[in-house]
């Protein structure tokens, strides 16, 4: 699988920031996976949230996920990214998408 490949049809995706408040970003993305048919795995990833959405479980960190990652969403503020793309890595997911705010 090429890198262009990875980012058009990944197998999996983690979505960083995931929430189950309806105004945020990571919300969203999870929403539109799960309800328009994406056939890869789904994990959510927020430290701070417990339980499941859409009979998702919430993972602390990637570095809880037991899958592969081929793609990771992020969703969080500016200033967590460096840390979590350093998880990412020792993870080995192969590209992220990042939508970052102040």
């Amino acid at each position: 699988m090429d890198i262009i490949d990875v980012f058009l049809h990944p197998k999996s995706v983690a979505v960083i920031g995931a929430s189950k408040k309806h105004t945020k970003g990571g919300y969203r993305i999870t929403t539109n996976l799960v309800t328009n048919n994406y056939k890869g795995k789904v994990y959510l990833v927020n430290p701070n949230a417990d339980g499941k959405l859409y009979d998702l479980e919430f993972k602390k960190s990637i570095l809880d996920i037991e899958g592969d990652v081929d793609i990771a969403i992020f969703y969080v503020p500016n200033r967590f990214i460096p840390d979590l793309l350093k998880d990412c890595i020792k993870k080995g997911v192969k590209g992220a998408i990042i939508e970052a705010s102040g």
